[in-house]
C-alpha cells in the first residue's frame, strides 16, 4: 500500500502560513526572531508564533521551527531559552544544522524533536546513521542526491527523510557556501545570504574569457518535480518540501494547492496520474527561471542552469513587434493572454519591466487581449525588436490564490461526530469528536422536557447541531439518542454546540503543549556548564596538499604535520618516495578524506583510511560526518588507533560542538573559517583547535560539473561532456573583476576558490595566544615551488613566538602579494 508523504510548505510570515494551512500542507516550517536561515523573510516573534501554532495545530498541521543556522557562543543561553519556550508551547520539530546545538536540544529539551537541516550537508548512509543515533528524528537529505541514491539510503536506514520537491536551487551543497559571507561578510551559514550566485561572471581558461550563453553562469534553474511525483511517492520519502520562505502568500497558495492535488490525485488512482495543462502552467506562472528535476532523476549535466536570466521568467505572451519613441507606445504580438494588471518583462533585460495599465487594440482601450491580436501600451523605455515578452504576473491568478485564504471563515474544516443524548427528564447531554481522538462532552443545565404542542424532531436537531458557523468544524455525522419525543429550545441546543465546539477547539490546541523544564528559571548558565581544558601545548603547523611535490616542499619548509589529499592509492609509487621521507622525518601523516563521498564511493575512501593505517599515518582528517561514523565505530570497537580531526566543512562554530565532537571520539576540530579572532578565543579553552591561516578558502563546493554545462555538446540523443574541465585552467570572474579559480575533482564535482589568498602570517603570535593548537596552511592551490617557502614562513613565525628571536621574521607581503585576513577581525553578522 502506497504511504502518503507530508507536504511541507514555507511560512515566511502568517499571511503564507494561512495560505499554506488552507490548501492542504501537511506541514509548515518557519523562523523566530534571529535564529534562521533566512534573515530577510519576515518571520515571527514569539508572541505572533503562539498564534500561528495553535492556527497550525487547531486544523491538524505541524509547525517545524528553523534554528538552521551556525550559533556563536554568546548566543547558545539565547537559543537554549528559545529551545525551552518551543518546547513548552508545543511545536511540532526544530529543524537545525550546528551539531553543538543539536547536542543541547536533545540534552536539555528531549521530548523535543529535532530535524537536521540541508545545510548539514547529509548525504550518505553512514551520515545519516550518525545523526539518528544521535537522536535526530528526520533528516533532511542534500539536494544533490539521485531517486536511486535516496531510495537506498531511506532502505539501509529506515530514517525519516525529507526532500525538496519544488523551489530555488543552490549551486553549492548546503552548508558548504562561502562566497556570500567571503565577499561580502554576509553568511549563509548565518541567515544572511547575499546570493552572489544570482550575479554575472565571466569565465576564463588560461587567462583568455570563453563566450558563454548568458553571463549568469552560477544561476540554477528551479526545482519542479510534479512529472516524477510517482516516482518520488513510491521511493518512500516521508516528507515532501516546498522551498520558498522568501516568496509571497500567494506563491505558497497556488505551489502547495497544485502539490496536494497531485499527491492525492496519485494516492487514489495511481494508474490514471496526470497534471493538468492548468496546473503547469500555474507552476511556471507563480515563478520560475526554467524549471529542471535537478539530481532526482541523475546528474542533469547542461540542463541544469538559467543563465540568461536569474529571476522570474514568467511564461512567454508574445513578442515586441514596434516602438514609437515620440509618444513612447510599445507595440506587442501576443502568443498569450493578457489582462490589465498584468505584469510583464523582456527578453535580455533583467531588471526591465511593467505593470499593464491599459491595452488598445485598434486605437480602442481594452481590458483584456488574446492570443493573435497586436495590441500597444505605454513604456518608456524600449526593448530590443523581436524581443520575447513574458508575463510575469498574472492578476487573475493572483486575485483567485488570495481569495483561498482570505475568507473570514476557515476554508480548510475537521470533520466531526456529534452525538447528542436527549432523554426525557435528564440534562441534555453533547459530545463532539474529530478523527484525532479527541472529544470533547457537554452537559447542560437543561432538562429535557416532553413536548406540549410541537416536538422537536430529528431533523431540527441535526441542522442546528450542523451549523459549525466559522469555526473549523464540519458535521460529518449526527448520532441522536432521541428514544422519545421531546422538546428542546433551540437556543439549548446552539449553547451546547458552542460549548462543545469551543472545548474541542482548545483540546485540538492544548494537547502539544509540554510540561515546562525546570531549568528555564534562571538555570540556563549552569544547565550548560561546560569543562576547561586549556592546552600548554606548543602550537604546531600543518600543511595541505595533493601532490607528492608539495608533500616533499612542505616538509623541507618546518611542517611537523601534513594532511594528504589524493584521488590516487596512497600506495601508488607516485606517492611512495615522498610519504618514505615523512615517515623517516617523524612528519605527522594524515589522510585528508573528501567533504562528499557518495554511497558508491565510500569502499574506496574507507580502503584508504585503512591503506593509511596500515603505512602508519596518524590520523585522518574528517570532512563529513559519514566518516565520523564510520571511524568512531572502529575506536569504539578499539578496531583503530587513528587520530581523527574534522575539517572546516563540518562547521564548528562553537565550544558546544567542539565538545559533542570530542565525545564522538574526535581528537581535534578545525575551526570554521567564518570566526573571528575573538570568538577562537573563546572556544579554544575547551578542546584542541585549528585555524587555517593560509591559502586559497574553497568558498564552493558543487555536484554540477560547472565547466562541462558550459562547454560540452549536446547532441540530439545525450548531452557529450568531452571533458572540457581537463584543457587547462578556469576561473569566474565577477563584476568587479574578481578573479575565482574553478577546479574539477575526478567525480566531475565542481570546487571554486576565493580570489584572493588568505594570509595570517602577522597574527600568528596572537592566535597562539589565544590557544590554537595548529595552524594550517592549506597548500593545495599553491605551486608546488612556492610551498616551501610558505611553510618555512610560518614554521619562523611559530618558533620566534617561542624564542622570542624576531629579527628576520617574514611579511605577509613577502609570500603572498594580494592577500585577504578573511573573517580574522571582522567576522559574520
Amino acid at each position: 500500500m502506497l504511504k502518503t508523504p507530508e507536504l511541507l510548505a514555507p511560512a515566511g510570515n502568517m499571511e503564507s502560513l494561512i495560505a499554506a494551512v488552507e490548501n492542504g500542507a501537511d506541514a509548515v516550517y518557519l523562523g523566530i526572531g534571529d535564529f534562521s536561515a533566512r534573515a530577510y523573510a519576515d518571520n515571527f516573534t514569539i508572541e505572533e508564533f503562539r498564534g500561528a501554532l495553535d492556527f497550525a495545530h487547531l486544523r491538524g498541521v505541524k509547525v517545524y521551527v528553523t534554528m538552521n543556522i551556525l550559533i556563536k557562543d554568546n548566543e547558545t543561553e539565547k537559543a537554549l531559552d528559545l529551545i525551552y519556550t518551543l518546547n513548552e508551547l508545543g511545536a511540532d520539530a526544530i529543524i537545525v544544522q550546528d551539531m553543538g546545538l543539536l547536542s543541547i536540544a536533545r540534552e536539555m529539551a528531549p521530548s523535543l524533536p529535532v530535524h537536521a537541516s540541508t545545510q548539514m550537508t547529509i548525504h550518505n548512509t553512514e551520515g545519516v546513521r550518525f545523526l539518528k543515533e544521535t537522536g535526530v528524528k528526520r533528516i533532511v537529505l542534500a539536494r544533490e542526491l539521485s531517486l536511486e541514491e535516496i531510495k537506498y539510503i531511506k532502505d539501509e536506514t529506515g530514517a525519516e527523510i525529507e526532500v525538496f520537491i519544488h523551489g530555488a536551487l543552490c549551486i553549492c551543497y548546503s552548508g558548504q557556501c562561502l562566497m556570500s559571507s567571503m565577499i561580502g561578510g554576509r553568511s549563509g551559514n548565518r541567515g544572511y545570504c547575499a546570493q552572489p550566485c544570482r550575479k554575472q561572471y565571466r569565465l576564463r581558461k588560461d587567462g583568455k574569457e570563453i563566450r558563454t550563453e548568458g553571463n549568469y553562469l552560477l544561476s540554477p534553474k528551479d526545482l519542479n518535480t510534479s512529472e516524477i511525483l510517482p516516482e518520488l511517492i513510491k521511493s518512500g520519502i516521508d516528507s515532501f518540501k516546498v522551498e520558498g520562505r522568501m516568496k509571497r502568500p500567494e506563491y505558497v497558495a497556488g505551489v502547495v494547492s497544485i502539490y496536494r492535488r497531485l499527491i492525492d490525485r496519485y494516492i487514489e488512482d495511481p494508474e490514471n496520474y496526470f497534471i493538468s495543462k492548468g496546473e503547469k502552467e500555474n507552476l511556471e506562472q507563480l515563478f520560475n527561471r526554467e524549471f529542471t528535476t535537478g539530481y532526482l532523476k541523475g546528474d542533469p549535466v547542461g540542463e541544469l542552469m538559467s543563465r540568461k536570466r536569474p529571476h522570474n521568467q514568467g511564461i512567454m505572451i508574445g513578442k515586441v513587434t514596434g516602438y514609437d519613441n515620440k509618444f513612447k507606445k510599445l507595440e506587442i504580438r501576443l502568443s498569450g493572454e493578457l489582462e490589465v494588471g498584468d505584469g510583464i518583462g523582456f527578453e535580455g533585460s533583467r531588471d526591465s519591466g511593467t505593470i499593464i495599465r491599459g491595452i488598445y487594440i485598434d486605437n480602442i482601450l481594452k481590458k483584456k487581449a488574446d492570443p493573435g491580436e497586436t495590441i500597444i501600451i505605454n513604456y518608456d523605455q524600449p526593448p530590443k525588436n523581436g524581443a520575447a515578452v513574458y508575463r510575469t504576473l498574472d492578476d487573475s491568478l493572483m486575485k483567485e490564490l488570495q481569495a483561498s485564504f482570505s475568507s473570514p471563515a476557515p476554508i480548510r474544516k475537521i470533520p466531526v461526530t456529534i452525538k447528542l443524548k436527549a432523554h426525557i427528564g435528564e440534562m441534555l447531554q453533547l459530545s463532539i469528536s474529530d478523527r484525532d481522538n479527541n472529544i470533547s462532552n457537554v452537559i447542560s443545565d437543561y432538562v429535557v422536557e416532553s413536548p406540549r404542542k410541537r416536538p422537536t424532531t430529528i431533523e431540527d436537531i441535526e441542522k442546528q447541531l450542523s451549523k459549525t458557523g466559522n469555526t473549523v468544524f464540519e458535521a460529518f455525522q449526527v448520532i441522536i439518542d432521541m428514544p422519545d419525543e421531546v422538546f428542546i429550545p433551540i437556543k439549548e441546543l446552539n449553547n451546547a454546540r458552542t460549548e462543545a465546539t469551543d472545548e474541542l477547539e482548545n483540546l485540538r490546541i492544548e494537547k502539544w503543549r509540554r510540561p515546562v523544564h525546570p531549568g528555564t528559571s534562571g538555570k540556563v548558565t549552569d544547565d550548560l556548564r561546560i569543562s576547561q581544558c586549556a592546552s600548554d601545548k606548543k602550537t604546531l603547523l600543518s600543511v595541505s596538499v595533493n601532490n607528492p611535490e608539495s608533500l616533499t616542499y612542505a616538509i623541507k619548509g618546518g611542517a611537523d604535520i601534513v594532511y594528504i589529499e589524493s584521488e590516487k592509492d596512497i600506495e601508488d609509487e607516485e606517492w611512495k618516495p615522498a610519504i618514505d621521507i615523512a615517515m623517516e622525518n617523524k612528519i605527522g601523516l594524515y589522510l585528508h578524506t573528501p567533504v562528499i563521498i557518495k554511497d558508491p564511493e565510500m569502499e574506496n575512501v574507507t580502503t584508504m583510511i585503512m591503506q593509511a593505517e596500515k603505512m602508519g599515518f596518524e590520523g585522518i582528517v574528517v570532512a563529513n560526518t559519514g566518516i565520523l561514523r564510520f571511524l568512531n565505530s572502529l575506536k569504539i570497537a578499539g578496531k583503530t588507533g587513528l587520530k581523527m580531526i574534522t575539517d572546516s566543512s563540518i562547521n564548528v562554530f562553537n565550544r558546544y560542538t567542539l565538545q559533542f565532537l570530542n565525545e564522538n571520539n574526535v581528537d581535534t576540530v578545525t575551526l570554521s573559517t567564518e570566526m573571528n579572532l575573538g570568538q577562537i578565543n573563546d572556544i579554544t579553552k575547551h578542546g584542541e583547535c585549528e585555524y587555517i591561516v593560509h591559502g586559497k578558502v574553497q568558498i564552493m563546493e558543487s555536484e554540477h560539473c560547472f565547466i562541462s554545462g558550459i562547454l560540452g555538446q549536446k547532441d540530439e540523443n545525450r548531452f557529450n561532456c568531452g571533458s572540457p574541465c581537463k584543457t587547462g585552467l578556469f576561473e569566474i570572474v565577477d563584476e568587479k573583476g574578481f578573479e575565482f579559480p574553478v577546479r574539477t575533482d575526478s567525480k566531475c564535482r565542481t570546487h571554486i576558490f576565493n580570489s584572493r589568498e588568505l594570509c595570517l602570517l602577522e597574527e600568528i603570535p596572537k592566535l597562539i595566544r589565544a590557544g590554537v593548537s595548529r595552524l594550517r596552511v592549506d597548500s593545495k592551490n599553491i605551486k608546488a615551488d612556492r610551498v616551501e617557502m610558505v611553510t618555512r614562513a610560518y614554521r619562523e613565525g611559530i618558533d620566534s613566538f617561542y624564542t622570542g628571536e624576531t629579527k628576520h621574521l617574514w611579511q605577509g607581503s613577502d609570500i603572498s602579494e594580494n592577500h585577504t585576513r578573511g573573517h580574522y577581525h571582522r567576522g559574520v553578522k
